[in-house]
Formats: C-alpha cells, structure tokens, sequence
C-alpha cells in the first residue's frame, strides 16, 4: 500500500499502464496448443484434459452428460439453488429491458434508411473453476445471450481430477439456459469453440473471463471468431469525501484484493482523516491470517491516494478507466456526470461493487486494466449484430445520385459512378 498524491499520479504518462497485461510469456505455448485444437480437435482436448488439467479418471469425456447434471443439481443445497434462481430472475429482468429497438430514417425524401438487429445463432461461454466454481459468471453471460434470442448458447468450463465439471458451474449454466455444457478447460477450450472439433460446435462469439492464457487465445482467435473484451486482473476504485463509512471503504478494497494478487484497488479521497482511517483497517486486516492473494494485492498494487477537491479525482477517475467505480461522496450526481470512463459505477455507501458481482442485474463481465476506455460491459446487446437498411425510389436516387457520383469520381472508381448514372438513364 502507497499513500500518493493524485497530482503526482497524474503527472505519471504510464498511468494508464498501470493493468496492462504481458502475454509475451504464454503466448508461443498458448498459440501451439490453439493450433493442435485447431487440426486435432477432440484428440488434443482428451490429451490436454490429463497433461494440463490433471483428469486421472479413465471415464473422463469432453461433455456434461444428463447424468452428471442430474448429479450436479444432488450436490446443491436447496437455499444455494434458491440463490441461483433469484439472481437469475434479477439478472434477467434487467436485460430484458434492453431490446434494441429498429430505427427506420427518411435522411432525403425517397431515401428510407434503418437498423434492424438479429441475434447471433450460436455463442460460446467460458466459466471458470475458480476456487469453489464461478456460477455468477455463468448466470451474467449465458442470460444477456438468451434474452437476445441467441438460439445455442455453449459452455466450457474446466475438469476436476475426477473427470467431473465443478457442480455450481454445471447447475448455473443450465439455470441460465445453457444449451450445452463441456468439461474443458484454458486456452484449449477457447480454441474448441472457435474452431469446432467433433463434439464441440464452432461458435459465432466467445465471451467470458478467465486467466492469461484465456485472455490470450481469445486474441489469437479473434482473427477467426468474435470474443467479447480484454480482460485483466480484477479492480476496483473508490472516490469518497470525508462522509463516507471508512469502515465500508476498506471493506470493499478487500473484497476486490481478496480476488487475484494482480487485483489494483485505489481509494481517491479528498479527506486525510478518512484516508489514515482505511489505511489503518487495511493494516489490521494484513495481521491477522490473510489469505496470500489479498495480503500481496495490498502490499503492492493498492493506492490510498488523496486528491485536492472531487475534481482532480474524476480527473485521475478518467485516466484509470477503471473496471468498477465507487462513489461515495455527500452529492454524487455531479461527480458522475464528469466520469467518461468506468465499466461499472457503484453509488453511495450502500452499493458495494460485491453486490454488482452477484444480485444487482447489470453483468460483473466488464473491461479491466484501463480498457474501460474503449470497451463496455457485457450486455445483450453483446449478443445481437445490427444491420443497415437503404431504400431508394427513383425520385429519392435521383435527389443524391450527383453526392455519390462526385465522390465516386473523387476516390476514382468509375464502376461505382456508372452503376448509379445507369439507373437513372433506366
């Protein structure tokens, strides 16, 4: 933990650096094994199963059959199940909301334009195992695509040694409207539902977090079949004045730290005393037993940064284009209207970015390490390609044909300008 000055950071031109993510390490051994799924398809999935995800069960297949489902769904908890359900009726009535609507447009008269959108056929979702399992990442991915009216949505999520999917992920895949669920795992699973192998559909997008080889056989597929975002370390910023709960405040830095120990967290604080008042419970937090993750996530990627007034902190807010932003402060509304980059806001003392991760409705897939610059969350409308419509009647080309033609001449292509002259001689 570093107690900094927002004018200092800001001085800093790697600033926006900060989460950058270096494949360069994986990236030679992530692309040989893409290409051996490429030519080898399910042959190279069962051989990766036992060299890199350690399956020792001899009865080990690549797909979740109704059995093993039937077995997931015995091995949940009826008050786990009822959580499931619930969040999956909250995550959906959200998106539901988000129908894109068709867009019709006369922009000369006789010259209707419009969008008009179609949901894609088939989407591939990555779930990672995680520590107990990420059914929250199945439910925030495989809803937004079903209520886009994606027809076959396919999961991949990685093995247990005993050849088994881990049972939260089976259950809040198919709760979720999974139409398939598959017990593979890492860059090999990416490469699977990109190109296709005997058991495994080709997909139309893949979307999804997971580690750096994930991260980093989604781009080298990306040439080939559309994913979602870049995805880094986990992270959160706090904005707060001197009315915000430190208490609260450093709560929600752990929460994030606990995640990853590349996790960034940065409280940006106009007040001194709420500053020393987090940094103290973070210390009291780091003797006691914390688990090595959080302990090496505050150690050295958190800031308690202390700002001149809000201002300079949606300044620094700006340039970090954080994943999740908090904002506690007495007047929130102003403050948010200046923020330009973040995946997620979080407002006021009572909207803890944990409640975002699991039960707020708005998916937890968001774009980290800056990339909340050019990237938005993941919605359904992630799930739907808009397509342009143009009309002209005979009047309505006419009204533009010397706009086109001039321009066709100007770029020299002189088929275009005859293919629209030869209309109008008709």
């Amino acid at each position: 933990m570093k107690l900094v000055k927002a004018s200092q950071l800001l001085k800093q031109p790697s600033l926006r650096l900060r989460g950058y993510l270096d494949l360069s390490s994986v990236f030679e051994q992530t692309r040989r094994i893409v290409k051996d799924v490429e030519v080898n398809g399910d042959q190279a999935l069962l051989r990766y199963a036992r060299t890199l995800d350690g399956v020792k069960s001899e009865a080990y297949t690549l797909r979740v059959s109704e059995d093993e489902i039937k077995e997931a769904y015995s091995l949940i908890d009826a008050s786990s199940l009822k959580a499931l359900k619930e969040a999956s009726s909250i995550i959906r009535s959200f998106h539901l909301k988000l129908q894109s609507e068709p867009l019709n447009v006369e922009t000369r008269p006789g010259v209707s334009t419009g969008l008009t959108y179609r949901p894609l056929k088939r989407v591939g979702v990555y779930v990672p195992k995680g520590r107990h399992g990420y059914p929250s990442t199945a439910l925030m991915t495989i809803i937004p695509a079903r209520t886009a009216g994606v027809e076959e949505v396919v999961v991949c999520t990685p093995p247990l040694p005993n050849g088994s999917a881990p049972a939260l992920n089976v259950v809040a895949a198919i709760e979720a409207g999974a139409s398939q669920v598959f017990k593979v795992g890492g860059a090999q699973a990416i490469a699977a539902m990109a190109f296709g192998t005997q058991t495994i559909p080709r997909v139309d997008k893949i979307v999804g977090p997971g580690n750096i080889y994930v991260t980093a056989a989604k781009l080298i597929v990306s040439l080939h079949t559309a994913v979602d975002m870049p995805a880094g370390p986990s992270e959160v910023v706090i904005v707060a004045d001197e009315a915000a709960n430190p208490h609260y405040a450093a709560l929600d830095l752990l929460a994030q730290a606990e995640h990853d120990p590349l996790a960034f967290t940065a409280l940006i604080t106009t007040s001194e005393t709420l500053a020393k008042r987090v940094l103290n419970e973070l210390n009291e937090a780091l003797k006691g037993e914390a688990p090595e993750p959080l302990r090496r996530s505050l150690t050295e990627r958190c800031w308690i940064v202390i700002a001149e007034d809000l201002n300079q902190a949606v300044q620094l807010v700006n340039e970090l284009a954080p994943e999740h932003l908090e904002v506690m402060v007495k007047d929130p509304e102003p403050l948010i209207k200046e923020v330009r980059y973040a995946g997620a806001i979080f407002i006021g003392d009572h909207t803890p970015t944990a409640i975002g991760d699991y039960a707020a409705g708005p998916s937890h897939v968001l774009p980290s390490g800056g990339h909340a610059r050019g990237y938005s969350g993941l919605s359904r409308r992630d799930f739907e390609r808009s397509i342009s419509l143009v009309k002209c009647t005979k009047e309505g080309l006419r009204a533009i044909k010397d706009v086109a033609v001039k321009l066709a001449e100007l770029e020299g292509f002189v088929y275009h300008a005859r293919s629209i002259l030869a209309r109008e001689a008709a």
